[in-house]
């Protein structure tokens, strides 16, 4: 029981010196407060004008890769629709050349049968039949 006592008052002085010293860290931590305001202030100042620096340069690299991207996708634009236009030369080279080589063969075989002016007609230029 004299155990139990001595524990007790044991504890019951060290919640006091507790309570004590959180009283009187209180009250120091004011007086540091007020030392330290002015030198927290200029951090958080120095702080937010690097994260203002960072902001705008970030926003001026994503204006400018949104500048590039939509150049990019400018010239994907403009590649493609050069493609088209070769392909639909190509395709207009072959079928002249086609319409030219199926009139040599019916001038061909004209001459062939004895016409003598499918014999002495130029030869058909694939470039004549040309569609615009």
């Amino acid at each position: 029981m004299t155990r139990t006592r001595s524990m007790l008052t044991a504890i019951a002085v060290a919640m006091l010196s507790s309570a004590a010293f959180a009283q009187n860290s209180t009250a120091g931590a004011t007086a540091a407060d007020a030392q330290e305001q002015p030198v927290t202030q200029s951090m958080n100042q120095a702080g937010a004008a690097s994260a203002a620096t960072a902001n705008a340069e970030n926003d001026a690299q994503r204006h400018q890769y949104d500048l590039d991207r939509a150049a990019f996708r400018a010239e994907v634009a403009t590649r493609k629709a050069k493609i088209l236009d070769d392909q639909i030369a190509y395709e207009r080279q072959q079928a002249a050349y086609a319409d030219a080589m199926a009139a040599w063969r019916i001038q061909s075989d004209a001459c062939k049968a004895g016409s003598t002016r499918a014999c002495k007609a130029p030869t058909p230029v694939p470039a004549d039949f040309m569609q615009p």
